[in-house]
């Protein structure tokens, strides 16, 4: 009986795992979003689109995958959204700081090419 309960756990672990091990990839079109840092840029000639959230990561998966690769698919989730909402450009504001999780918050522009 204890055997069994053993390999029911591992099982349990294993499926979740495999449904969350992988992170937000980006559009083909994203890369036309540009990316900028609070502070970079005067966004007062942009149109503001609407605010965005990309966040990557969960308790029972953050082991498994880098925070680099983290960060690039809370980054891929922003730019799919802006791209969502129309926009060309997202400004970031300081990550959130988190354990298990990469959480950036953006608002999303349409920009003119000098901004950019």
């Amino acid at each position: 009986m204890n055997q069994v309960k053993k390999l029911s756990t591992l099982a349990t672990l294993l499926a979740c795992l495999g449904l969350t091990a992988c992170v937000s990839t980006a559009n083909q079109n994203s890369e036309s979003v540009a990316v900028l840092w609070e502070g970079q840029s005067e966004m007062s000639l942009c149109l503001l689109k609407g605010n965005i959230i990309g966040s990557q990561g969960h308790w029972y998966d953050y082991l498994f995958i880098s925070n680099k690769d983290l960060t690039q698919g809370a980054i891929n989730q922003l730019r799919n959204d802006a791209l969502e909402l129309d926009a060309n450009t997202i400004y970031l504001f300081k990550p959130k700081a988190f354990a298990t999780s990469v959480t950036i918050m953006a608002n999303a522009y349409d920009c003119p090419e000098s901004i950019r």
